[in-house]
């Protein structure tokens, strides 16, 4: 590995990206580790990269922004959405290491080598982007040149062959396992809110106590007994890594015994497709996912459109969706379904991200409708 100069990129090794056998892309890869393997998507958010790369739902992923300059602003300590880059790594046309931002705390590239993630740069990212739409998520490899060099493209392609897909890696165990709880302070005449973290990013627990909420937080191997016992006010299910019907196989006992409850709940992103999961609709991989800061959603009880946040590379499918669910919002890009709430209980969920973190807030009502969905169902 060359010696660090982090002002100037020089840290940075030759390289390529091995998408298949046909999509082979060279760069220049800026890593502690001669290769790394995961599963490629991409992001047209224009700002936020910091947000982005700390979201635990991109765990065990590459991420590649289609906005070509990354690292202009810097990295702060505010804009952390967890403790740490969640991402395994990221992949743009250009980084720009040296921060223009009062906010900036660090210089982009040593912040991502001190958070042992990497980057891969130099590269046409539409082009990249292109491919990606037409044949799909994968695992691909970013290795450096000498690393490709001294193993060939055969051996690389068994490696990623080998490696475990999005599906088989239970992503969420891992992230449970390094997962440090909040401690809980409560407060007088404040809501109570169970909060099952599966991967939630701080902004949507910031916007809930901004709300005077206090939040009971709870991992996937919450006990629904210790949670009842607590008469919470209401129940919050989190975005977070991975396939949603591996999540909710592993908490689906507990989590049936909380919905017996009927407590006000509500569900984003992934807490949203295990809700659904929940009621007996069904969850499938998408063709490419949606991710980015602009993407629109009809609502379809007000008849309006939110510019929203989104996240996410698997759906609830239309196909045999239950009866006891109502679609309530959908996406204007491909009319997937963006929201539902329960025909019979007081429960709801997004798609999408209503925190905004980053993008638009269009859709930060819905912490409101949640906390008047408590309200009206206190007994």
């Amino acid at each position: 590995m060359t010696v660090l100069d982090n002002q100037n990129n020089k840290n940075y090794q030759n390289g390529y990206l091995i998408y298949n056998n046909n999509f082979i892309f060279k760069g220049k890869f800026l890593s502690k580790d001669p290769y790394k393997i995961a599963e490629i998507c991409f992001n047209t958010s224009m700002t936020g990269y910091q947000e982005i790369l700390t979201d635990p739902s991109y765990k065990s992923q590459f991420i590649n922004f289609t906005f070509p300059l990354i690292g202009i602003v810097g990295c702060n300590d505010e804009d952390f959405e967890s403790w740490k880059v969640q991402a395994t790594g990221m992949i743009s046309n250009e980084i720009i290491s040296l921060s223009s931002n009062w906010r900036s705390k660090d210089n982009f590239s040593k912040w991502l080598l001190d958070q042992n993630s990497c980057a891969f740069f130099d590269i046409d990212t539409r082009a990249l982007t292109k491919v990606i739409r037409e044949y799909g998520p994968k695992n691909v490899m970013i290795c450096s040149e000498d690393f490709y060099d001294k193993n060939g493209l055969k051996k690389i392609m068994g490696l990623i062959n080998s490696s475990l897909t999005l599906e088989q890696n239970d992503v969420i165990k891992e992230f449970t396992k390094e997962l440090n709880l909040s401690k809980i302070h409560k407060h007088k005449n404040q809501l109570s809110i169970g909060f099952l973290n599966f991967g939630a990013k701080d902004n949507i627990k910031n916007n809930l106590r901004l709300r005077n909420c206090d939040l009971y937080e709870y991992d996937m191997n919450f006990e629904a007994d210790k949670i009842i016992n607590l008469k919470l006010d209401g129940l919050f299910l989190s975005n977070g890594p991975g396939d949603p019907k591996k999540v909710y196989q592993n908490i689906k006992p507990e989590l049936q015994k909380l919905l017996n409850e009927r407590i006000p709940t509500f569900g984003i992103c992934l807490g949203h497709q295990i809700l659904s999961l929940a009621f007996d609709a069904d969850t499938k991989r998408m063709d490419k996912g949606h991710r980015g800061g602009n993407h629109p959603v009809k609502n379809i009880k007000k008849n309006t459109v939110e510019i929203t946040s989104q996240n996410h590379g698997f759906v609830v499918t239309e196909e045999n969706f239950p009866d006891s669910l109502e679609i309530t919002h959908r996406s204007l890009f491909d009319g997937t379904v963006d929201g539902m709430k329960s025909k019979s209980q007081p429960l709801f969920s997004v798609q999408y991200h209503p925190e905004s973190s980053p993008g638009p807030h269009d859709s930060r009502y819905l912490f409101d409708e949640f906390l008047e969905l408590i309200k009206s169902n206190a007994s």
